[in-house]
């Protein structure tokens, strides 16, 4: 590039490249060209001095300073944060555990429906006259039923039925 176009630049295109003249960087032109333009430009001369201001700031390592409250605050928020109540508590496990949550009234409804059908397989139905006969062919035929003798089942139904008070 030559001399006739860095005159020509705007200051906005000459301020574009004073960081690299600053660093010592680009063609000994364009550097020339440059020096010239800020020998030339008042406020192109300031920019340059405002970066090299930036540049020594933060080479000295300027150390931000909190507000003289700063400790304070920050512990009364985590005073205040820091003690959640009960409705807190239940809320935070419900991301954890969904499935038991969505799932209770379904077993409290499953419980509920088991108590009613059991108490009404449990009535005891009417006394029937039943002969020897009659009473032989219905012992055969104990194999089809739910609670066959000597099964878990059939223990369970006595059980419930000595707590009934009723006797087989």
């Amino acid at each position: 590039m030559g001399t006739a176009s860095f005159l020509s630049m705007s200051c906005s295109t000459i301020r574009q490249k004073l960081s690299a003249f600053a660093d010592g960087e680009g063609s000994p032109a364009e550097r020339a060209t440059i020096a010239t333009h800020l020998a030339c430009c008042p406020d192109c001369r300031q920019a340059l001095a405002d970066l090299d201001h930036l540049w020594q700031a933060l080479e000295e390592g300027i150390l931000p300073r909190p507000r003289p409250d700063f400790s304070q605050a920050v512990l009364r928020q985590i005073t205040v944060q820091s003690k959640p109540g009960i409705l807190d508590w239940i809320r935070s496990l419900a991301p954890e555990f969904p499935a038991p949550a969505a799932l209770a009234p379904l077993i409290v409804l499953g419980l509920l429906a088991g108590g009613w059908m059991g108490r009404t397989v449990m009535e005891e139905p009417p006394m029937v006259a039943v002969t020897s006969e009659q009473a032989s062919t219905l012992e055969a035929m104990d194999v089809f039923t739910p609670t066959p003798k000597g099964s878990l089942a059939q223990g369970y139904l006595v059980v419930l039925s000595d707590a009934k008070g009723v006797h087989q």
